[in-house]
């Protein structure tokens, strides 16, 4: 199973008013609407993105509430669906960042010392890795990988602060 995690950019107003149905339909697949990911509109990653919250809220010196903005944290935008045996049964479809979150969400990534976190204890991070359930071991370029990848989302956020975007976000499996 592959697992690919989306950040899209959208106005403050898109992310109030919409449907999570419609707010989903705003984030693209890896090969949809190219003109998004040209213009940094959209971000995403594949596999480790468990990881990198992970990291995030470990080396960050704020509380976990904050640290977890990133990549899980935000506002839950659910709805409904009926199982095959009738139940009703309610799921996130896209979860939300209003844009004073964006702005704290990239003030976190701006301040957030994960490279050297990462490095200082590699036992550490193999636990950690462990710890999520991953079978594929921690390695120099798996943190090159997830130092990468953070760096982009960095990028990616302080982008969006200072345009005062909100930040629809997807995980799909």
């Amino acid at each position: 199973m592959s697992v690919s995690f989306f950040w899209r950019r959208t106005t403050a107003e898109s992310a109030a008013s919409s449907a999570p149905q419609d707010l989903l339909a705003l984030v693209p697949d890896w090969d949809d609407q190219p003109e998004l990911w040209d213009k940094r509109l959209v971000t995403a990653v594949e596999f480790h993105c468990s990881v990198m919250h992970r990291v995030l809220v470990e080396c960050s010196s704020g509380p976990d509430s904050v640290a977890g903005l990133p990549v899980y944290g935000g506002e839950p935008r659910r709805d409904t669906w009926t199982s095959p045996d009738g139940e009703v049964e309610e799921y996130t479809v896209v979860t939300v960042l209003a844009p004073d979150a964006v702005a704290a969400a990239a003030e976190v990534l701006g301040g957030a010392r994960y490279e050297a976190w990462m490095a200082a204890d590699p036992s550490r991070m193999a636990a950690l890795v462990r710890e999520l359930g991953f079978s594929r071991q921690w390695d120099d370029d798996w943190a090159r990988e997830v130092a990468g990848d953070l760096a982009d989302l960095a990028d990616f956020y302080r982008a969006a602060a200072r345009a005062g975007d909100a930040v629809v976000k997807y995980l799909s499996c």
